[in-house]
């Protein structure tokens, strides 16, 4: 009965190293946009699952192996997947190179010179609106893909001031910089 008991913990590990290998597939084809919405419910599903597993207390040393193996993969890709949905939530990543195409700079031609300068920042503070704007003046300099609607504005200063909250930051330098069409940001101590 031991027997099959562990044969059954091995098909349940194998079964989560499948559903984990489909769960990266729906989360690549969620960030190159064929997905309108991040499969979090099949993420949260499968984490817990492997917990389950994990909490399993007669295990043998190939399942303990296995186990171990299935939560790093897991946590590997978990950590990746966060990191990148945070990105999209910040406003970190939304210049693709669709919108690089659509501005009409080739790789042969200049940029408009603001934007060739490798590293920007501005002060913000949470008491004063007005350096929030600045930001956004500065943002859209340096951008090839400027921000037209209010709504995409807002989006990107209320992630700015919620990570400055977090970190229990009032005042902050922020740097900017173009990298390979994209806007990193970041926030200076």
């Amino acid at each position: 009965m031991e027997d099959s008991n562990k044969k059954t913990i091995e098909n349940s590990i194998q079964e989560l190293d499948r559903k984990t290998e489909n769960l990266k597939i729906q989360f690549n084809l969620f960030f190159a946009g064929e997905l309108k919405i991040p499969p979090e419910k099949e993420r949260d599903k499968i984490e817990k699952k492997i917990r389950r597993i994990l909490s399993y207390a007669e295990k043998s040393s190939r399942i303990k192996l296995l186990t171990q193996n299935l939560s790093s993969k897991f946590s590997l890709y978990n950590n990746m997947w966060l990191k990148k949905l945070n990105e999209i939530e910040l406003g970190l990543v939304f210049i693709k190179k669709q919108k690089i195409l659509k501005t009409g700079y080739s790789s042969t031609e200049k940029r408009p010179a603001y934007s060739q300068i490798k590293e920007h920042s501005v002060e913000v503070s949470l008491n004063d609106e007005d350096s929030f704007k600045k930001f956004i003046d500065l943002f859209n300099k340096i951008s090839l893909e400027k921000l037209k609607s209010q709504k995409e504005k807002e989006k990107i200063i209320n992630s700015l001031k919620s990570k400055m909250i977090f970190e229990n930051r009032i005042d902050a330098k922020i740097k900017l910089q173009l990298k390979q069409g994209k806007i990193k940001i970041t926030l200076k101590k």
